[in-house]
């Protein structure tokens, strides 16, 4: 006998669409709500979701949905300082899974609530740095940690153009960074791009809808393995989005398009190119992207089954967020991981 369809809703009419769009397309899901606080962008989630407008409930008030509709699953696209109290009344009301758009939160203090109320209550949950889940993502991760470069010495993350913004998606690029990593960071050194000089030591980002309130930033990370990150976010750039990752014996480039591989056979030598490992790239429509994050989270609910992008994780990438911010302020100083607990 097949399993019944897990009940999902999504709290925020904007991000929400490609979660709506991801929950209406996994066989794992029935899509029964929405909400948002503001009514007016109903029509938007249901056009980015691709769902005929009206074909789910529609609320504006998550608690009046968590009681009305027997959710399973939630997904929280609410602002980027906004997702603590959707997250944990979520998990207070028993709903089983939550999947938290990035950044987990923008204060220590807050993502700390999150995973103890998580934690407490036995809820699953993931959040939504999305490459953590996209094909060609993990198979230079496998790649890496399988040897096939002979470990790995130094990632170099570059992301361009005018939504260059440290939290609203360079918590994607450093995410990115700390999944390749697969360590903890130890010490964050940071440098805003210019107009940005007098930025932190504090979040003020405001939501994270506009790039001028949410700076680029140069940032060296050194992880417990000693791998180190160097991540470059600027405005004032062409757009692009990329990692290049450099073992012994080899590097992998990797876009959201495509990957490049070379490897030598000594040590430190000259690489050629070589096949790249296997995996699809990005997919469009964006909210495809989403599908197997739900459809883990269907896994995770039902089987047990671990997340590929952990609070945890997340916490350690809002970690590095805030100590660039912190470092800025001291002269671009070193900044010792963990921060203090808020």
């Amino acid at each position: 006998m097949s399993e019944a369809k897990l009940r999902a809703a999504v709290i925020g009419g904007g991000l929400g669409g490609s979660h709506g769009y991801a929950y209406a397309r996994a066989p794992e899901y029935e899509l029964v709500a929405i909400c948002d606080l503001n009514p007016d962008v109903f029509p938007r989630f249901f056009e980015r979701a691709e769902l005929p407008p009206g074909s789910i409930e529609q609320y504006t008030d998550y608690h009046e949905m968590f009681e009305k509709e027997r959710l399973d699953v939630v997904s929280v696209a609410t602002p980027d300082h906004l997702h603590a109290d959707p997250v944990c009344d979520a998990s207070n009301a028993g709903i089983r899974g939550v999947i938290c758009e990035k950044p987990l939160t923008t204060t220590i203090k807050d993502a700390d609530r999150i995973i103890e109320t998580i934690e407490a209550n036995g809820t699953k949950m993931s959040v939504d740095h999305t490459r953590s889940w996209i094909p060609s993502y993990q198979g230079v991760k496998k790649a890496v940690w399988d040897g096939e470069i002979g470990g790995l010495t130094r990632i170099v993350a570059h992301m361009g153009g005018r939504r260059s913004m440290l939290f609203r998606n360079g918590t994607h690029l450093i995410d990115g960074v700390c999944f390749f990593a697969n360590a903890s960071p130890v010490w964050v050194i940071a440098a805003h791009e210019q107009g940005f000089e007098d930025y932190g030591p504090v979040y003020d980002g405001k939501g994270g809808k506009d790039p001028q309130y949410d700076p680029g930033s140069t940032i060296i990370i050194e992880f417990a393995n000693g791998v180190r990150g160097i991540v470059n976010s600027a405005k004032l750039t062409p757009q692009l989005f990329e990692y290049d990752l450099q073992g012994p014996n080899g590097r992998y480039w990797l876009t959201d398009k495509h990957c490049t591989a070379w490897k030598s056979e000594e040590k430190e030598g000259t690489p050629i190119q070589v096949p790249p490992p296997p995996g699809r790239s990005y997919a469009d429509p964006f909210g495809a992207n989403l599908i197997p994050a739900v459809q883990e989270m269907a896994n995770m609910v039902l089987h047990d089954a671990p997340s590929s992008s952990s609070p945890y994780r997340g916490r350690e990438s809002l970690e590095i967020m805030l100590a660039a911010l912190i470092s800025q302020t001291q002269g671009s100083a070193k900044v010792e991981l963990p921060l203090p607990r808020e």
